[in-house]
């Protein structure tokens, strides 16, 4: 598959949160009361819609930018980053800063994040209306976003969104924060659900817990809502289950891992990419297990490829 020839046909619009990523590489989380010595990794900006858009850009995708500059020192942070990935800043909010996380990585490469929450929390009607939204747009969502009170607006947006809209959704680790109605609600849309084996067995509490037996849950749940469903399941790649049809295991590609940070939005962004230019939703994750490979082999959020990069490494990876 040579990416370089893809061309875009669907606009993708990406609606959430940048963030502050502050990081520290700990030997282990500690316990209450200890006392732990850090190595500092450096200071970047991440949160889940920025690296979702930042990758796309690099993809050769233009998404609208639907994620708030805050109006604090972190904001001014956020409209340099956007403005070094080409990525214009329609959203500035009126009253709010932008959020920061404190992520913690481990010796095993896996990462916890402390967060203080910014503008990414408090929408409004009057903000979502400043951003467009194309016809047959692929619309990018983090659950990070659908917790708050102060996030009923945009919850509503996405429910007012039109049939040829599609919903990606990314409910991450705050699905069980998120509103049980407003899920059901969402799920009613049909949209294009990622999930990971911890939130996977979340939406199916009763499932099992193996893989295998994972991935019959995963189907289960796309047939009874009558969904795509994208399971990613590490080292051991994602399973893409349709309605209606045997699930299709997608390999992970092997790859020296730096950390996980940002694993997850690159693999969306690599999702997005490849459904906004047409692919199949099974090459489309190909694609996604790619970007994510190449990001978990650079230290930190920031290590999404460009097309030419992926070109390379799908080339040396047959």
């Amino acid at each position: 598959m040579d990416v370089t020839l893809l061309t875009p046909q669907r606009p993708v619009v990406v609606i959430g949160a940048a963030f502050g990523d502050v990081m520290l590489e700990v030997n282990a989380l500690p316990r209450s009361g200890d006392d732990i010595s850090a190595l500092p990794l450096g200071q970047q900006i991440g949160g889940c819609a920025f690296n979702v858009a930042r990758a796309l850009n690099r993809l050769g995708i233009a998404p609208v930018n639907g994620i708030p500059a805050g109006n604090g020192s972190w904001g001014k942070q956020v409209t340099a980053a956007m403005e070094k990935e080409n990525l214009p800043v329609l959203l500035r909010h009126p009253t709010h800063d932008n959020g920061w996380c404190l992520a913690l990585v481990e010796e095993s490469k896996e990462r916890t994040f402390i967060t203080i929450e910014g503008c990414e929390q408090h929408w409004s009607d009057a903000l979502l209306a400043q951003i467009p939204v194309p016809d047959n747009a692929l619309i990018y969502v983090s659950g990070y976003e659908l917790v708050s009170p102060e996030s009923a607006p945009l919850r509503n947006w996405l429910l007012a969104q039109s049939a040829d809209k599609t919903l990606f959704a990314d409910f991450g680790p705050r699905l069980r924060d998120i509103d049980p109605d407003f899920i059901e609600k969402l799920l009613a849309k049909k949209p294009l659900l990622t999930v990971n084996r911890d939130e996977l067995a979340q939406l199916n509490p009763q499932g099992g817990k193996q893989s295998e037996i994972q991935t019959d849950d995963a189907q289960a749940f796309a047939d009874s809502y009558g969904l795509p469903l994208i399971a990613r399941f590490d080292k051991e790649g994602a399973v893409v289950c349709q309605p209606g049809q045997q699930p299709v295991r997608i390999p992970a590609y092997k790859v020296p891992v730096a950390d996980t940070i940002a694993a997850g939005d690159s693999h969306c962004a690599g999702v997005l990419a490849g459904l906004a230019c047409g692919q199949p939703l099974t090459d489309a994750v190909r694609t996604g297990n790619a970007v994510a490979a190449i990001v978990v082999s650079r230290p930190g959020s920031d290590g999404a490829p460009t097309r030419s990069e992926l070109s390379e490494f799908l080339h040396h990876h047959l």
